[in-house]
């Protein structure tokens, strides 16, 4: 009659194989690493944005304006080639409220905050950006 191998024999014959190829310190390398990496990561990310931020206008391929980014509430109307365009600064970020142009795709690309984002009005030739003052990263990936 043959005996039939339950979870406890398959769970047994699994730990014990995982004995021969990882050691217990090779655990806590694996996970030390692992934290290691994520704290770089989180690190940089939360660099990346500086604390030096201006916003950038652009009509008609001309700038328009440049300004630090400020934490408080400001409105701007842009004067664009179909018409003006408004925006809307508040608690650090930037934002296309309404333009001249027929579809509002601009108005519908929300926030942007970070360096490298932008917003781009065609129709109106209009251009919104966040960059990075002196000794920050110009772009950042995600």
């Amino acid at each position: 009659m043959k005996k039939e191998i339950g979870n406890a024999g398959r769970s047994a014959r699994w730990s014990a194989s995982l004995r021969r190829w990882w050691a217990p310190g090779d655990v806590v390398l694996v996970l030390a690493v692992g934290f290691l990496s994520l704290f770089l990561i989180l690190h940089g990310v939360s660099r990346a944005g500086g604390s030096n931020l201006k916003v950038r206008v652009l009509a008609d391929g001309r700038q328009v304006a440049e300004f630090d980014l400020p934490q408080g509430k400001r409105s701007l109307a842009i004067d664009g080639y179909q018409g003006k365009s408004y925006v809307e600064i508040e608690g650090g970020r930037v934002r296309m409220v309404d333009s001249a142009c027929p579809d509002k795709l601009c108005a519908r690309r929300g926030w942007i905050s970070r360096p490298g984002e932008s917003i781009v009005c065609l129709p109106n030739r209009v251009v919104i950006e966040v960059v990075s003052g002196e000794g920050g990263p110009d772009v950042v990936n995600r």
